[in-house]
């Protein structure tokens, strides 16, 4: 890739570089911040320059090393001024690849020599490694912010994000959730119109109704109580006990009895007394008891046949849907909503895989509560099962069918690695932990341990990008523009509780 605008020599590369790592000393009058681009020329041909991104700097001057003449200056309150002429700086930078003749993305086949300049291209000669000659022929993009301390834009391609899924992290008010919110206020601009699911924890989202989203409280869409699967699971019968109560409804359903507790237990005394379950009366007599406690401690639902609303016909109607999960704190119907409506979309769509009419992205908030890793469940139920197992269903399944899942946690350590696994996208905001940095590394397909030193120290609503949804075949850090904040508490702490003395 030939750049005509001029370069500015602000290093040399020092011993010890390999094909991906690059050391070099910074010159006197030169500043190299971290995280900044710069340029290689690639050793063979001189008209192709590689790209390269600092991680760190460091300065040295053998002076001030222990037991030398600068710390015992120091000691004295005074400065060793001769020892300055001995200061420099070195920087360290991953290299990150080039752009052939052909315009084909390639890493460095060689390392960069000693003396090899490294130079600080113009705005202009860095755009190029940006912004691809042309997208993809079905990309469908929108322009989320600018790369960091550029006017260079950064791009997401949601017709990949239908396709390969995605994975959205970051501390607590990093920005993950205004990323969200302004990438489907964005969405409704183009043509056409990306379908989205929000499922939406902590009412966040109502901004979005002025972009003709619409705001349902999840349980509009609970699963009839005719259907028997819900009700086997939200009665919390086990073993034996879950297939006899499984068998009652599917007789009571053929002979459209209504499913009342007092139908459900006669129909489920009816099975047991023919003897195939059990071969003892006490043992018959024990699940019976059992069957009954479920039926009058966990049934009060039974017999309200209020209709929930159809969630592809309310895709279909509306651009954006908005699923309200903080409207109460039934975990366990909040489970089997979400998995109802995540089969049921996915399903819905892989019948229609030849007619070709429908497609949709599914973000899940705090995706912990739906997909926990092994021993981070949030309750120990069959609810929680079946909406793990949804969510692995659909993450594995449902991309080649045009059903996209964002999924979003403060906490990746917590979320199932099987889900995280399978995006191809990633957006990463600041990040700390050293657990929940190793579930980015291990799980994703970046996996450069340089992610340790870029996540820790990105600002509020800075995050790293990378993935098929991205223009760039390498990681980028971009400043995400925020046009909608999401709605969280009016007030600040200290104002509530002036009014709580009031």
């Amino acid at each position: 890739m030939e750049i005509d605008a001029e370069l500015k020599p602000i290093g040399y590369a020092l011993s010890g570089c390999t094909h991906d790592f690059l050391i070099f000393v910074v010159m006197e009058t030169a500043r190299v911040k971290v995280n900044n681009f710069y340029f290689l020329k690639h050793p063979t041909n001189p008209h192709v320059h590689v790209l390269t991104r600092t991680f760190r700097t460091q300065p040295y001057n053998p002076e001030m090393i222990t037991g030398r003449t600068g710390p015992l200056a120091g000691k004295k309150g005074r400065q060793a001024e001769y020892g300055k002429k001995l200061e420099y700086t070195v920087a360290f930078a991953e290299i990150l690849g080039y752009y052939d003749e052909a315009h084909k993305w390639r890493t460095l086949e060689t390392a960069p020599a000693p003396w090899d300049y490294v130079y600080e291209p113009s705005e202009e000669a860095l755009k190029q490694f940006f912004i691809p000659k042309k997208f993809a022929a079905d990309a469908l993009t929108l322009e989320l912010g600018k790369v960091r301390g550029t006017n260079i834009p950064v791009y997401l391609d949601l017709n990949a994000v239908a396709k390969g899924h995605m994975f959205v992290a970051g501390m607590t008010r990093s920005g993950k959730s205004s990323f969200l919110i302004n990438l489907v206020a964005k969405a409704s601009r183009l043509k056409p119109r990306p379908r989205f699911v929000i499922f939406d924890r902590r009412g966040e989202y109502g901004a979005l109704t002025k972009y003709d989203a619409k705001v349902f409280s999840y349980d509009k869409f609970t699963p009839s109580v005719t259907d028997a699967d819900f009700i086997v699971a939200k009665l919390g019968v086990k073993g034996k006990e879950r297939d006899t109560v499984a068998a009652a409804l599917e007789k009571l359903v053929a002979n459209n009895e209504e499913l009342t507790k007092e139908n459900i237990i006669a129909k489920c005394e009816e099975i047991l007394d023919e003897g195939v379950t059990y071969k003892t009366p006490d043992s018959q007599a024990k699940a019976l008891r059992a069957i009954q406690w479920c039926l009058e401690n966990r049934g009060e639902f039974l017999g309200k046949n209020t209709k929930s609303l159809d969630i592809i016909e309310s895709i279909k109607e509306h651009p954006a849907l908005i699923l309200d999960f903080s409207v109460d704190t039934d975990i366990e119907k909040q489970h089997l909503t979400a998995s109802h409506i995540i089969n049921e979309i996915r399903n819905y769509a892989m019948q229609r895989k030849n007619e070709g009419d429908f497609a949709c992205i599914i973000a899940i908030e705090e995706a912990q509560y739906l997909a926990p890793e092994k021993g981070a469940e949030i309750v120990e139920s069959d609810a929680q099962d079946t909406a793990k197992a949804a969510m692995i269903e659909t993450i594995s399944q449902a991309g080649g069918y045009n059903v996209g899942l964002i999924i979003m946690t403060q906490r990746p350590a917590y979320v199932l690695k099987s889900c995280i696994s399978q995006c191809n996208s990633v957006a990463c905001f600041r990040l700390k932990s050293g657990n929940d940095q190793d579930a980015i590394l291990m799980y994703t397909e970046y996996g450069s341990e340089r992610l340790r030193d870029y996540l820790p120290g990105l600002a509020d609503h800075e995050a790293m990008l990378w993935g098929i949804a991205l223009p760039t075949p390498f990681p980028v850090i971009a400043e995400v523009k925020v046009e909608e904040f999401p709605q969280k508490a009016t007030v600040f702490a200290k104002q509530a509780w002036e009014r709580m003395e009031t």
